[in-house]
């Protein structure tokens, strides 16, 4: 009886995770954990793990199931919702490390808006906050279920490795590793440039072949001797699928605007907006590990004249990927098996990626680099700010982490008290 009900759940998974792939909810992912209400109602839980799922098993097909229907219902508001962890968290780790409030908002704005297309903060009502200019550009071109631009990579990073090679360590992804971090790699020395860099932004993260043999880190997007196609597969429930093609060279940003406008499109904010989409692309290559771990990117040969990206593996089903998300706000973090102790490590890594980033832009707070500093922010504030399960109690209580490092609350969320 219990293998009749696992097959069943696992059917059913595998055409609701069609069907939604077919139709994507408005809110173009599964990151966010606050969803606000209409009528100006408090915000709720976009998909909070259900009570009778464990802590400690992500590949129960009918928690999976459930998990997946919260999250294809909940994301289809009207008001759709924002990440703690993409907006309010980073906003708060840029400010600690020496980025100006201005800055800081600006980063994490476009840390969300890799997800979202174009982000606007909101209220505890669910009302736009009243200052228009808080609103990024459109960056549509890099959303999660963007394939046919390529938008899809910046969330789903696989490695490049031969067939001795073993799995990366997603939990903490080198960065300096070109060779087999091929889109985080790109993206980050994309950032690193800022604007006006000769850095490209391929789609992919696909460059000619650098001196050094990677295929990320070229001096121009790849075509060698012209663009090559990009074939790739992901898991609905495997061996079901989504086949997906996209062709080497510039990265589409938005409508008719390819990464060359980058920089003219954003205007003044624009290496804010480069850090946040790396930012973005760093958490989700953490937050997808066990899914993109397990992935491969095959390069071109003289056989087979393409890049073929392969996501079709149980890691990446649609079920645990969405209890996966479920485990990342809203629970002991501590009951978590360590491969899901993604908020932990993806917040480490943000942090040492953004005091870097202040060093380069010259304002670094001395204070940052300490590891007094680090543990005082996530250990102590963020993380058990994070696990609060009410998600207003939850907004509050990392507002107060920012309080009490002199942080002025993200717009939105509830003001400092006292």
């Amino acid at each position: 009886m219990n293998g009749h009900i696992r097959r069943s759940a696992t059917v059913a998974l595998a055409l609701a995770a069609s069907a939604f792939v077919v139709a994507p909810p408005q809110a173009h992912g599964f990151a966010e954990d606050i969803c606000y209400s209409e009528g100006g109602a408090p915000p709720h839980n976009c998909a909070p793990l259900p009570q009778s799922c464990p802590l400690d098993d992500p590949d129960g097909p009918l928690c999976g199931l459930e998990a997946f229907v919260r999250y294809g219902y909940t994301l289809r508001q009207p008001l759709g919702g924002r990440s703690l962890v993409h907006s309010d968290s980073t906003y708060l780790i840029a400010r600690t490390v020496g980025f100006s409030e201005r800055d800081a908002y600006w980063i994490a704005a476009y840390d969300e808006a890799t997800d979202l297309g174009t982000f606007a903060p909101r209220d505890m009502n669910g009302q736009l906050v009243a200052d228009a200019a808080l609103t990024t550009k459109d960056i549509g071109g890099l959303v999660r279920t963007h394939f046919a631009t390529g938008g899809f990579l910046f969330h789903f990073l696989p490695t490049m490795r031969g067939p001795f090679d073993p799995e990366p360590d997603g939990m903490r992804p080198d960065v300096d590793d070109p060779a087999h971090e091929v889109m985080l790699t790109h993206v980050r020395r994309w950032a690193m440039a800022g604007p006006g860099g000769s850095a490209p932004l391929c789609t992919g993260g696909f460059t000619n072949r650098s001196a050094d043999g990677d295929y990320a880190t070229g001096a121009a997007c790849y075509a060698d001797p012209e663009p090559a196609q990009i074939k790739g597969v992901y898991s609905v429930e495997t061996p079901v699928a989504i086949p997906f093609t996209n062709v080497t060279g510039e990265q589409v940003i938005s409508d008719g605007v390819s990464s060359s406008q980058f920089d003219s499109w954003i205007g003044g904010d624009s290496w804010n907006a480069r850090i946040g989409i790396y930012i973005h692309a760093l958490g989700d290559r953490i937050s997808h590990h066990a899914c993109t771990d397990a992935g491969t990117i095959s390069a071109p040969s003289p056989d087979r004249p393409e890049f073929r990206i392969d996501l079709n593996k149980p890691t990446c089903d649609q079920g645990p990927h969405a209890v996966r998300h479920e485990y990342e706000t809203g629970v002991d973090f501590a009951a978590l098996e360590s491969e899901d102790q993604t908020t932990e490590a993806a917040l480490s890594m943000v942090y040492d990626e953004l005091v870097e980033f202040a060093r380069i832009r010259g304002t670094l707070d001395a204070n940052a680099t300490t590891p007094s500093t680090k543990s005082a922010l996530l250990q102590s504030g963020l993380l058990p700010a994070l696990e609060v399960k009410n998600p207003v109690e939850r907004m509050e209580a990392v507002t107060a982490v920012g309080c009490r490092f002199g942080v002025p609350a993200f717009p939105g969320s509830p003001a400092c008290k006292g």
